[in-house]
């Protein structure tokens, strides 16, 4: 075959355009990758809920940092047409000091113990007294806290021990690892003095039909998407990363069109003899984007196995917020193989027009 022959005979060429195609590919794939990462650490404890949708106070925003409900707004929220259940749910930002001189922000979540807010330990077992907390296995990972120790929760200018009883994985939130606390230790940690005045809880976690968009007096509800889409900071990020990931899309359509325009003005007197011996200017054109198609799709390859192998190396700590999953390296890598044959397309369609004989007056 043409294409392979050529690509054969001029290896460096080839395998220099298909390096920097690879390079480009990995960019878009780690920029892809840093959203994802991102997005798991903003909110993956809240998309973790085991419910559809989340009632907030109608002067939060939606901000779950803000959302303060009383007893008569989860009332409310739970009796609700369409709702099927709902329970309340509290959160605060706590600083815990896990060793001496060693401390980090902690997303406390407050959930009724046995309530389907509560989630599934993966090692030990569910709340069911005062003063436990479940842990999330990015706290573990970054406290090496276990089973059976306590943790120190700051209770105004004071700490109280909680009992460790059990490990969950529900991730992040608000780029803080999750723990777990009963809904009324929640409301001690958050809110000191007269019972009376402690809100009820942040937010009401639903499951129903037809209850999106719903509102009430002091309150509304929204799906959970939504919601998570409402972090703070989350849809800045995300726009951030989309525009980088466009910028290295079109650098790399740009770059595979520049080098097969270059290529194709090279060999303009010998395609010239290829049409003057018969060769149609379809087969040609066919030739040009299976090269360009060969090495968009080597480089992509490429691209795929160093992201590979930069997740199990440099990425293998929490330290740096980059995720991979299937989809996004497919789609990734295929967005740059579809780059490159828009870009390459330009410049080999017009070996479909070129005249034999003025080609082969430029020999």
């Amino acid at each position: 075959m043409l294409a392979l022959i050529e690509i054969k005979r001029r290896k460096l060429q080839f395998g220099l355009v298909t390096g920097v195609v690879a390079l480009i590919s990995y960019l878009i794939i780690m920029v892809t990758g840093l959203g994802l990462g991102l997005n798991e650490q903003a909110g993956t404890g809240l998309l973790s809920l085991n419910g559809d949708h989340l009632a907030y106070a109608s002067n939060a925003n939606l901000s779950v940092i803000r959302s303060r409900l009383t007893e008569e707004h989860v009332a409310d929220i739970q009796a609700a047409p369409g709702v099927q259940q709902g329970t309340p749910v509290g959160y605060i930002a706590v600083v815990v000091e896990y060793a001496p001189d060693e401390s980090n922000t902690a997303a406390t979540l407050g959930v009724i113990p046995g309530s389907f807010a509560e989630p599934a330990v993966v090692e030990g077992r569910q709340l069911s007294a005062p003063d436990e907390v479940l842990v999330d296995r990015a706290w573990v990972r970054l406290a090496e806290t276990g089973i059976g120790e306590t943790l120190p929760l700051p209770v105004g200018f004071e700490t109280r021990d909680f009992t460790v009883v059990g490990v969950v994985d529900q991730g992040y939130f608000f780029f803080q690892p999750t723990v777990y606390v009963s809904l009324e230790d929640w409301q001690g940690l958050a809110y000191q003095g007269d019972l009376a005045g402690r809100p009820a809880a942040s937010i009401v976690l639903l499951q129903g039909d037809g209850i999106d968009s719903m509102r009430g007096e002091g309150w509304e509800v929204v799906t959970k998407q939504e919601g998570f889409r409402n972090i703070e900071g989350v849809a800045a990020q995300q726009s951030t990363v989309n525009a980088l990931r466009y910028m290295g899309l079109l650098i790399g359509t740009l770059v595979i069109g520049v080098f097969f325009y270059v290529i194709t003005l090279q060999k303009v007197s010998l395609l010239g003899i290829l049409k003057a011996i018969g060769a149609p200017g379809t087969f040609l054109v066919t030739q040009g984007l299976l090269q360009v198609f060969l090495v968009a799709l080597s480089g992509a390859l490429i691209s795929v196995v160093l992201a590979l192998v930069t997740e199990a190396t440099l990425l293998s700590s929490d330290t740096v917020p980059i995720a991979f999953n299937t989809r996004a390296l497919v789609t990734s890598s295929g967005f740059v193989v579809i780059g490159g044959m828009v870009g390459a397309a330009l410049s080999v369609r017009q070996v479909a027009t070129i005249d034999p004989i003025i080609a082969m007056q430029q020999q």
